[in-house]
């Protein structure tokens, strides 16, 4: 005698599912089918085989009975999958609520740092449209407190004096920002002091440079210059203590940015 595999009796019974009339329905193996369903763990299709077999004799209890305890069971799955589903979202709000947390943190910890900057104007400053070296340094002032960082100015055309305010920065100062200016294809005093500092160095020029007279793209602080920027008009400035407090931040281990 052979032994059908049960995914052959599967296969009968789904077949023997699409018979239309009750006389042609064999009530037996279709309960076989729904309880086969309901033990593989397909619990929709064993409630549908017990509502088509409900419809078919509405008399059989059995048949209710197992459908209610189907129906509770998805039910249940019904309520885990609703648990699992907020379970998720919590711990997905829990991990951007501790992002946020640490993120401020962060921040808290940027403003408490008090990074300073020393911005400095070489001589011949070119401004235009009215433009002041005063309007200038509000600026550089306002954007400093922006990031949590205090900023001094310093302009002047005497490249001896310059080089000596560049010497200060040895103490007290987290970055510092300058603008050779006219002194940019002469300044070997600028750059023997800039040679004396260990702490980031941003050149700024307010036009292209590059753009200019073979001559006039020399600057003798290129080598010396932690970064540079080029073209930005007074947007080079603020750019550039953008920049200064993002160095800042990094070498104290803040992390600005993101």
């Amino acid at each position: 005698m052979s032994v059908e595999s049960p995914i052959r009796n599967l296969e009968s019974e789904i077949g023997r599912m699409d018979i239309e009339t009750e006389d042609a329905v064999d009530v037996t193996p279709t309960v076989t089918l729904a309880r086969l369903y309901k033990k593989q763990g397909f619990l929709d299709n064993a409630a549908a085989v017990y509502k088509r077999l409900i419809a078919l004799e509405p008399s059989r209890t059995d048949l209710r009975e197992a459908l209610k305890d189907i129906e509770r069971r998805l039910e249940n799955q019904s309520e885990q999958l609703r648990e699992d589903d907020a379970t998720t979202i919590l711990d997905r709000l829990r991990k951007w609520q501790s992002a946020i947390y640490a993120r401020k943190r962060m921040l808290d910890q940027r403003y408490e740092g008090g990074g300073k900057v020393l911005v400095i104007h070489g001589s011949d400053l070119d401004l235009s449209g009215g433009l002041t070296v005063e309007q200038i340094d509000r600026e550089i002032t306002k954007t400093a407190q922006e990031y949590g960082m205090t900023a001094d100015t310093f302009q002047t055309d005497d490249e001896v004096k310059l080089a000596k305010k560049i010497s200060e920065a040895t103490s007290g100062y987290d970055a510092l920002i300058i603008n050779p200016a006219g002194d940019t294809c002469t300044g070997a005093a600028i750059r023997e002091a800039l040679l004396t500092l260990d702490i980031p160095i941003i050149e700024v020029h307010l036009s292209n440079i590059y753009r200019q007279e073979p001559i006039l793209q020399e600057s003798p602080i290129a080598d010396v210059a932690t970064a540079h920027l080029a073209g930005f008009g007074k947007e080079g400035y603020i750019l550039a203590v953008r920049a200064a407090a993002d160095m800042f931040c990094s070498d104290s281990g803040v992390g600005y940015g993101a």
